[in-house]
């Protein structure tokens, strides 16, 4: 098996033994009624983001190669333990140096010039790769784009843990990130995720019924079939 396939089966694990992945009715922040919701927030604990850091930092290397970025960006919040893992990594697997920037969700009023809004040493950069949790319509990621190449940064890349594999206006969610100017990979797709959990359904305590809503949901927004024998 490649170190792609194993770090997919690892990090799957981990989702699993965390409970990451929620069976139940959620409005996400892009209007739609979803049966599932993916909680990476779940996941921070040290055994899981061992895995997730070395997950974000082999995608990022792949992505960009190891010098074709000068910063980590995680959003805030629950991307920001993101980037730290990937950074740690980054360091310890591939021996670069890529500083850890976050955003604040309110601009600051106060305090020191040059963090009002971005956090962390960043004024040495010139790009960043921004990792987050999930990519359900792209939408965000955009905004992101256009609000850190307002402030000088150039955001060379986009690397999230799980594409929900969602159709927005038509076309994957993916395909709004590219023709958004924007380099992209995820570590997983929802498809393979949901496969690999409904051959471990019966120990995983999961019903039958909750893979039907999910496959419901894709046939409405999925960018791809999700084909169970349910």
């Amino acid at each position: 098996m490649s170190r792609r396939g194993d770090l997919k089966l690892r990090v799957i694990e981990e989702i699993a033994r965390c409970g990451a992945l929620v069976f139940d009715e959620v409005k996400l922040k892009s209007g739609r009624t979803s049966p599932f919701f993916f909680n990476v927030a779940r996941m921070f604990n040290p055994r899981s983001l061992e895995v997730l850091g070395e997950a974000y930092a082999t995608s990022i290397v792949e992505l960009l190669g190891p010098g074709g970025f000068d910063a980590v960006f995680g959003p805030s919040y629950k991307g920001v333990p993101l980037a730290v893992a990937a950074s740690l990594k980054l360091m310890q697997l591939y021996g670069v140096e890529k500083p850890v920037i976050y955003d604040r969700k309110e601009v600051k009023g106060y305090g020191a010039k040059g963090d009002e809004y971005l956090v962390g040493p960043w004024g040495g950069a010139s790009s960043v790769v921004v990792v987050d949790d999930v990519l359900t319509t792209g939408s965000t990621k955009i905004h992101a784009k256009k609000v850190l190449e307002g402030i000088g940064l150039k955001v060379a890349g986009v690397v999230v843990l799980l594409d929900r594999n969602e159709l927005e206006g038509g076309v994957p969610a993916s395909e709004v990130l590219r023709r958004g100017g924007l380099r992209y990979s995820a570590v997983l797709e929802a498809v393979e995720l949901f496969r690999a959990l409904w051959l471990r359904r019966d120990s995983l305590g999961l019903e039958a019924s909750a893979f039907r809503r999910v496959e419901e949901y894709y046939e409405v927004y999925g960018a791809k079939r999700l084909l169970l024998d349910v």
